[in-house]
């Protein structure tokens, strides 16, 4: 693994190790403080009334607890919600307890804690929450709240908190390597551009140095050798050489083309069609090769370089494949977005098999393979064109030949005037 790989993952695996810990400390202690404040808030309402019936009870004395206890209700206002004892300690230490609810004398709860004091206590199998206020001297009344379903509920939510947490931990831990991912593509895309570059100049450089070297291991194995007789080896060295300089210009123009920010002045896309297509007129007369132009006015801004370079690689391979007698037709058309430019020509064309692959760098059609050529015209024109936020496809042109749309959107890349260069 290249040092980049070992970069690359190490930006994301600690980006998502950031977003993992945001995500389960934030919306970890956003639940958990939640589930905590919703029972405790419940317990604390429970707790809240049960001291102030207590309080209410005391206020009433023990004459008239003892004969509510008695079976007196005319005394007081119960509350269903709660139950209550009176208690009486006595001189000897022993606790003598009265109730008006039958549950509360078959089970005999203690007394138990201190005045003032709120408990959760355990009585005939159920879960009540009591409190104890003192009425005088020596006598107590204690009251009960069932909190049987509290219980239940904080017990149910404890015995799920494992698993939830567990699946929270995985969900969180998923959505941070997604997250980072995402934040970290743009990175990845500009390494695999990078990495497809010289993974695609070392793989078309081979050929041509091992072309280079075996010449001029001839040429030194014959040192006294004149000119004239390594002249060959000589020539076809140096195409060899112009053949990887136009190949890593070509790469290059691919790279600038990707780019979404022109690096020239603007220009209106019209002029700068008509302007090309007037230095390929001559080159098209002297091949024998009708040129027609067909361009309406567009007065859509775009960089003037791309739009020459893209329209330059077009003419060029129509010129390249075409012979005397053909005709190439330039169309330039408004369209309700942006332009569209259309460059067609009735050569050899490009059969229907190989249409999707035209565009994938060094690829070269079959019938095509007998003309010189690097395979990187039509890459470096579609990634001008989407550089510029348009796009480029090619269709057959019947009976023959080739057709090139260029669809070019209004305010598709942005542009930098001259004045802002400086």
């Amino acid at each position: 693994m290249s040092r980049i790989d070992r970069d690359i993952k190490k930006r994301w695996l600690t980006f998502s190790l950031i977003n993992f810990a945001i995500v389960v400390l934030l919306f970890g202690a956003l639940l958990a403080g939640f589930a905590a404040y919703a029972f405790s808030a419940e317990r604390g309402e429970l707790e809240d009334s049960a001291e102030a019936y207590a309080a209410r009870l005391a206020a009433l004395g023990g004459e008239h607890l003892r004969a509510v206890c008695q079976g007196d209700r005319a005394y007081i206002s119960s509350d269903p919600a709660f139950m209550f004892a009176l208690y009486e300690v006595r001189a000897d230490g022993s606790v003598g307890m009265s109730s008006p609810y039958d549950f509360v004398l078959s089970e005999l709860p203690a007394l138990g804690g201190r005045a003032g004091e709120v408990r959760t206590e355990r009585v005939g199998g159920h879960e009540f929450v009591t409190y104890t206020a003192e009425v005088a001297a020596g006598l107590y009344v204690k009251v009960f709240g069932a909190c049987d379903a509290l219980v239940r509920a904080e017990d149910a939510v404890s015995i799920a908190a494992v698993p939830f947490s567990i699946a929270f931990v995985l969900i969180a831990a998923v959505a941070s390597l997604v997250w980072g991912y995402t934040a970290i593509k743009p990175i990845m895309a500009g390494y695999v551009k990078q990495k497809n570059f010289i993974d695609d100049m070392s793989h078309e450089i081979r050929t041509p140095l091992a072309v280079i070297k075996g010449n001029l291991e001839n040429i030194l194995a014959a040192p006294d050798s004149k000119v004239e007789e390594v002249a060959d080896m000589l020539e076809a060295s140096l195409r060899e050489v112009d053949y990887m300089n136009n190949m890593s210009t070509g790469l290059l123009s691919i790279v600038r083309g990707q780019s979404k920010l022109a690096a020239h002045g603007s220009a209106v896309v019209s002029e700068v069609v008509s302007e090309v297509v007037d230095m390929f007129a001559d080159m098209a007369a002297v091949g024998g090769k009708a040129l027609v132009a067909n361009i309406e006015h567009c007065d859509m801004p775009a960089d003037r370089e791309k739009i020459k370079q893209l329209l330059s690689v077009l003419l060029e391979n129509s010129m390249k494949y075409t012979s005397e007698g053909d005709r190439i037709t330039v169309r330039l058309r408004n369209s309700k977005d942006g332009c569209v430019l259309t460059v067609t020509d009735t050569g050899i064309g490009v059969p229907k098999a190989d249409l999707e692959r035209i565009f994938d760098r060094f690829y070269r059609a079959e019938n095509a393979k007998d003309t010189p050529g690097t395979g990187l015209g039509l890459p470096i024109a579609q990634a001008i064109a989407e550089g510029m936020g348009g796009s480029i496809k090619a269709v057959q042109n019947i009976p023959s030949g080739l057709e090139m749309v260029v669809h070019l959107k209004r305010g598709g890349a942005k542009t930098r005037s001259s004045s802002d260069e400086t």
